[in-house]
């Protein structure tokens, strides 16, 4: 199990002058100390329009910042929102940061549940599974092959050769987000790494995880599955601390994602939801509507210790090893979650660099010892 970080840029209100740019630079001074401390990777979001939960609508920028800080966390954008940009646009600024970075990059590719954020861009929800898939088959051609042509029904590109072209051979790792069972097989199929939200807790992360090992091509089916957890991620040593204090964070997010399901749809006619988004519509309707009867408070959530990596050391090994053992590869945890103090992120970075990680290195190093 490996440990890295995972940065949405939130800006809890009320706002001052600076409280933007202040997470911002908050996050560049975070991610070299997590990297001493051993964390692998630091992955930054791609929302827009998104006030509160995520300022950051240009993680590539952010992160060519975060690569010359670093030298060795590898750098994730999880996820590039596909329908919104032209595979040429990607491909040359996901290599130019893979040449910043000396080759630490890795490239998740999404469809966005949320039509608020595709619309301003002229995107459709109809178009978006096509566009995914469209897009996850030009881009590594775009990266492999001297000159690239290609013909599909929503990118054309004659024959052009495109550069700069990326360090890592034969290009930097791609990713999707696995948040549906259609999206889990197609991305199994597609032999790209899975990244597994955790708000459903381990029964359907474990769910998805199966449909996406099912789908692996033979080629790959044999490899160790490459699957990553996100999820948020407070630690403390102090059991008091971290029961109240984790609790307010868990119920700052989960309120978060109320507001989220009450946004995203607000401009969009109802009665033109594509089929495969009436699952995600249906449920931001119930999100939108508030606490449901019989729905576990806040406090219970962060007790149960299944959803979220918030605790002490002692429960945040709990919760990882509870992953690890459905096939979880990492975890990446957001830690700067809302209210969170950049003095408490960089408290829990310190007790995962001290407590947390050196327990599952020491298990890594148990078998190869054998």
């Amino acid at each position: 199990m490996k440990i890295g970080l995972f940065y949405q840029i939130q800006v809890p209100k009320p706002w001052t002058a600076t409280s933007e740019s202040d997470r911002i630079y908050e996050a560049l001074e975070q991610i070299p100390y997590a990297e001493a401390m051993g964390f692998e990777s630091a992955w930054f979001s791609e929302h827009h329009f998104r006030p509160v939960w995520s300022h950051n609508s240009a993680p590539d920028l952010t992160l060519a910042a975060v690569s010359q800080r670093t030298n060795r966390i590898r750098l994730g954008v999880g996820v590039v929102l596909a329908q919104i940009h032209h595979p040429l646009h990607v491909a040359a600024r996901m290599a130019t940061l893979d040449i910043l970075s000396r080759g630490r990059v890795d490239v998740g590719l999404g469809r966005t549940g949320y039509p608020y954020q595709l619309t301003p861009y002229g995107t459709d929800l109809g178009d978006t599974r096509g566009m995914w898939q469209e897009f996850i088959e030009v881009l590594p051609r775009i990266w492999t092959e001297r000159e690239i042509e290609y013909s599909g029904k929503y990118y054309r590109i004659p024959r052009r050769e495109v550069l700069p072209k990326p360090v890592q051979r034969p290009h930097p790792p791609l990713w999707s987000a696995c948040s549906s069972d259609e999206t889990a097989r197609q991305t199994g199929r597609s032999g790209m790494g899975g990244l597994f939200g955790s708000e459903g807790g381990p029964d359907r992360v474990g769910q998805l995880l199966a449909l996406y090992r099912d789908a692996l091509p033979a080629a790959v089916a044999g490899t160790r599955p490459r699957a990553a957890l996100m999820t948020a991620g407070y630690c403390h040593e102090d059991p008091r601390v971290a029961a109240e204090r984790g609790t307010e964070l868990v119920a700052w997010y989960l309120e978060q994602q109320r507001e989220r399901a009450r946004l995203v749809w607000r401009d969009y006619d109802p009665t033109n939801v594509p089929a495969d988004y009436q699952g995600y519509y249906a449920r931001d309707q119930r999100l939108a509507a508030g606490p449901q009867p019989g729905e576990p408070t806040p406090r219970a959530v962060r007790d149960e210790g299944t959803k979220f990596c918030v605790g002490t050391p002692e429960e945040c090994i709990r919760f990882l090893e509870l992953y690890e053992a459905l096939g979880i590869e990492e975890a990446i945890l957001l830690c700067a979650v809302g209210p969170a103090r950049h003095e408490e992120v960089m408290n829990t970075l310190r007790l995962f660099g001290e407590r947390v990680i050196p327990h599952f290195r020491a298990k890594q190093r148990r078998p190869a010892a054998a």
